[in-house]
């Protein structure tokens, strides 16, 4: 009997020793190393007014090398030439008619997913050369999952408009642009081509937004600091509060249920200002994926709120050509988040989240339908119903966060002593 191999388990920096956390260097080849896009912008602005295309491609390319090295920088060009080879052959076929375009998805489907599985399979930095190796799974570090996302678009589109111009020059700035190359946001080919004819780099940069962006990226950095030193710290040779709760106080474990989504949250959100505040400075903004989420009143809310850029490939490329709506839309909504689990790496936890967000929008939609039925449509209603779905709605969405982050035992062992403590007080 032929077996093979497990994947290699994910690190998890939010429990690891004081003496494990992220090195420098992995910070800047992590998501955060956008910041370090900041002093090139003015440079890029002046030499874009003679050479845009160039001025674009040669930014990202000193960005990229500047963050992950040289020798990672030329694997992933390797991956995106390859990907882009891929793409463009099928648009070939496709034009000339040796191919549908059922056909030309699902092959753009096939060889993309099979060009990532192995990155998905062994996700370490060693395999992009790093002298020591790097615990940063590589799919999110370097962007591959949001190059995955984009190249699918692309080939999607071409395969419903077969005379579309590959603009390979074009397509590059596009793939090479730092503002949405590592976390998003999802922007489209046909989009920032859109934006990139509209370019005009001698423009003034529209300071009032940036200074906006910057603010709320100060404010998330602020409140981000208090949530992170009121975690619990793990000092070496100690167990974590994932694996062993039952040796953390009740107070520092309800710290960890709250605080460790929170935090999630924020560094996400503050990749959105930060990207968005970019963008502005150099003339091609980023769509913003993120609409104010502490807003949320139900799990749909919540999701046309959460990744807004990411939610809207799922439901474009996924949810509506599987069917949308109709038939029985649990299916299609679990290969929504099933999608979304696997996409993230291998990891039990973000299927386990992937079932759990399932279940609450089959159940939403559910609820939805059996108030219509009884004429329930603006009912119930009112401030305290409202209250009453925000914290229910935040709650779940903490949990099933704490859930995802957990990557070994799927926030269960912390659940499990929390409710133990819950109904034996005295015991905590």
């Amino acid at each position: 009997m032929i077996s093979l191999p497990s994947p290699e388990p994910l690190f998890n920096p939010i429990i690891a020793p004081m003496d494990q956390l992220l090195t420098g260097w992995e910070i800047m080849a992590s998501p955060f190393g956008l910041f370090l896009f900041l002093p090139l912008i003015p440079l890029l602005r002046w030499a874009a007014r003679s050479w845009p295309r160039a001025a674009l491609i040669a930014g990202g390319l000193v960005w990229m090398v500047g963050t992950a090295g040289p020798l990672t920088t030329l694997i992933l060009l390797a991956g995106l030439l390859v990907a882009g080879a891929w793409v463009v052959m099928l648009g070939g076929l496709r034009r000339r008619e040796r191919i549908g375009p059922r056909v030309m998805i699902a092959l753009v489907w096939i060889g993309l997913i099979a060009l990532v599985l192995p990155l998905w399979w062994y996700p370490r930095w060693s395999w992009y050369g790093w002298q020591d190796g790097s615990r940063l799974a590589v799919l999110h570090a370097i962007g591959v999952a949001y190059f995955l996302l984009r190249f699918i678009a692309w080939g999607v589109k071409w395969s419903h408009d077969p005379g579309d111009p590959p603009r390979l020059t074009d397509t590059i700035c596009w793939l090479l642009y730092p503002p949405c190359m590592r976390l998003g946001p999802v922007l489209l080919r046909h989009e920032f081509l859109e934006r990139l004819d509209a370019w005009n780099p001698s423009a003034p940069a529209p300071w009032k937004e940036i200074a906006q962006r910057s603010g709320l990226f100060l404010l998330g950095g602020f409140f981000l600091a208090v949530i992170t030193n009121n975690l619990p710290q793990i000092s070496p040779n100690t167990p974590d509060f994932f694996s062993t709760p039952e040796y953390y106080s009740t107070g520092k474990l309800v710290r960890v249920l709250y605080f460790v989504p929170i935090q999630a949250y924020l560094l996400l959100w503050m990749y959105n200002e930060m990207a968005a505040a970019l963008s502005y400075w150099v003339g091609i903004r980023v769509d913003n994926n993120f609409d104010w989420l502490p807003r949320a009143t139900s799990v749909r809310d919540f999701w046309r709120r959460w990744h807004v850029t990411v939610g809207r490939w799922m439901l474009n490329y996924i949810y509506i050509p599987l069917g949308g709506g109709h038939g029985f839309p649990p299916v299609r909504i679990f290969a929504v988040f099933g999608f979304v689990a696997i996409w993230h790496g291998a990891s039990w936890s973000f299927l386990a989240w992937g079932v759990a967000q399932t279940v609450a929008m089959t159940v939403q939609r559910l609820w939805d339908q059996a108030r219509k039925r009884l004429g329930w449509r603006n009912r119930p209603a009112g401030m305290w119903w409202t209250v009453i779905c925000w914290l229910v709605t935040m709650h779940f969405a903490i949990a099933t966060i704490l859930m995802f982050m957990d990557f070994e035992h799927c926030g269960w062992r912390v659940f499990r002593e929390l409710w133990q403590r819950l109904l034996a007080p005295s015991g905590g």
